[in-house]
């Protein structure tokens, strides 16, 4: 593995650029940070790449799984989000929270074989970000397999993910590591199946 510490508020472009040919072009999968905890995620058009995301998924039903989103226009490649979504999700994103929507035939089979929903994010991370930038499209993300806050630690998810990644973007121990908030926007209403960072008033 790979391992690279970048600025958090101006991430060196020459790293980012070697980390988007590693997830472009050699099936890789990266660690990098978010607003939230360190994820784990691959290129969301790499075949190769989503099928080791969707073998981690299937060893670990703990897993969350989810598309890293630069914008909407990303989002709505996976995910069909009504104008009143839109509207509702405007108000916390980018930020600590997925969404959870109804999924569209772009989403793999490896990663959701039944295809009928899809947690989408767009974090408040300029890291996270630039590297979706650089590869020019969503990072198929996936949990890390450690406890809490422990994911907000690089010296803790370093040795936990060492088998499993190309690549890790490291910067530094994260501020309040806790998991996004979790809205389910599929019913008639929204429901919150996990209160987390964001903060929530519907």
């Amino acid at each position: 593995m790979i391992h690279y510490e970048v600025h958090p508020c101006n991430p060196q472009q020459r790293i980012l650029s070697q980390v988007g040919t590693i997830l472009k072009n050699e099936n890789g999968i990266c660690v990098y940070p978010t607003d939230t905890v360190y994820g784990m995620g691959a290129c969301a058009s790499n075949s190769k790449a989503v099928a080791k995301i969707g073998a981690l998924l299937k060893k670990d039903k703990k897993r969350l799984f989810s598309y890293i989103c630069a914008d909407f226009s990303q989002a709505s490649m996976f995910a069909r989000i009504s104008n009143a979504h839109f509207k509702l999700m405007k108000r916390y994103l980018p930020g600590p929270y997925t969404f959870i929507l109804p999924a569209t035939k772009y989403v793999p089979k490896k990663i959701s074989p039944k295809r009928k929903t899809v947690g989408i994010r767009i974090p408040d991370c300029r890291v996270c970000r630039d590297i979706v930038a650089v590869i020019g499209e969503p990072l198929a993300n996936t949990s890390i397999n450690i406890p809490g806050q422990q994911r907000g630690d690089p010296q803790t998810v370093k040795p936990a993910v060492m088998s499993e990644v190309d690549v890790m973007l490291d910067i530094g121990p994260l501020p309040d590591p806790r998991g996004s908030t979790i809205v389910d926007l599929t019913g008639d209403t929204p429901e919150v199946l996990r209160m987390g960072k964001g903060t929530w008033e519907g």
